[in-house]
C-alpha cells in the first residue's frame, strides 16, 4: 500500500531525526536516513533535494520538540518544582540523543544550516526569556536585571550543564550546581510592586 506524501515524509523526517540523535549531523547519509525510513533513496531526494534542505527540516523539528519540552517544563507556579523538571530536561535531552543532535548542527559548517540553527536557538533564549520572567512572576517576583539578560544566562547554564553531562560529569554534582545557578537567578530577584 502506497504511503500518502505527507505520511512519507513524516516517515523520512522521523527517520531523519533518529539519526542525527544518534549518529550526529556529521556522520548522517541520506543511504542511512533511507533505511531507517524504510524507503528508498530517491524518496528522499523527491521529498527533500538535498541533505542540506533535510537537515534544515530537522533544525526545526527538533527545536520545535525543544521549545514544547521547556514550556512544559516552565509551566508551574513552583520555582524548586520548576528548577527540577528543567533538569529533567537537561538529562532528558543527553539521554535521548538530542544534545548530540543539536550540538552537530551546532557546528555543522554549512551556511542554510546554519541560518536555521542560529534563528530556532535565538527562539528557544527567546522562549528560555519568556519562561523565567512568567514564572518569577508567578512566584511573585521581577528580575532586577532586564529580563533578556536573564534569558541569556540561562540559556548559557543550560548548554554548559547539557554538555558536561554528556561529557560524563557526575550527574547528582550537576544537577546541586544546576539548582545554585537557579538559587543565583532568584538572588537577582525583588518582590513584584
Amino acid at each position: 500500500m502506497a504511503r500518502s506524501k505527507e505520511a512519507a515524509r513524516k516517515a523520512i523526517l522521523d527517520a531523519a531525526d533518529l539519526v542525527l540523535k544518534r549518529d550526529g549531523a556529521f556522520n548522517m547519509t541520506m543511504d542511512a536516513v533511507a533505511r531507517a525510513a524504510g524507503c528508498a533513496k530517491g524518496l528522499l531526494h523527491y521529498h527533500f533535494h538535498t541533505k542540506q534542505r533535510l537537515l534544515v527540516e530537522a533544525v526545526g523539528r527538533i527545536s520545535t520538540e525543544r521549545e514544547v519540552q521547556w514550556t512544559q517544563a516552565f509551566d508551574t507556579a513552583d520555582p524548586h518544582e520548576a528548577i527540577d523538571r528543567t533538569w529533567n530536561v537537561i538529562a532528558q535531552e543527553v539521554e535521548s540523543g538530542t544534545l548530540r543532535a543539536w550540538s552537530s548542527l551546532l557546528t555543522l559548517s554549512d551556511s542554510a544550516v546554519d541560518q536555521a540553527v542560529s534563528k530556532a536557538s535565538a527562539r528557544f533564549r527567546d522562549q528560555i526569556t519568556t519562561a523565567t520572567r512568567d514564572l518569577l512572576a508567578r512566584a511573585n517576583c521581577e528580575s532586577t536585571l532586564p529580563v533578556d539578560r536573564l534569558g541569556w544566562l540561562l540559556t548559557a547554564v543550560v548548554d554548559g550543564m547539557s554538555f558536561q553531562l554528556a561529557a560524563g560529569a557526575d550527574a547528582e554534582v550537576l544537577a546541586d550546581a544546576y539548582a545554585a545557578a537557579w538559587l543565583g537567578v532568584l538572588s537577582l530577584t525583588s518582590p513584584l510592586r
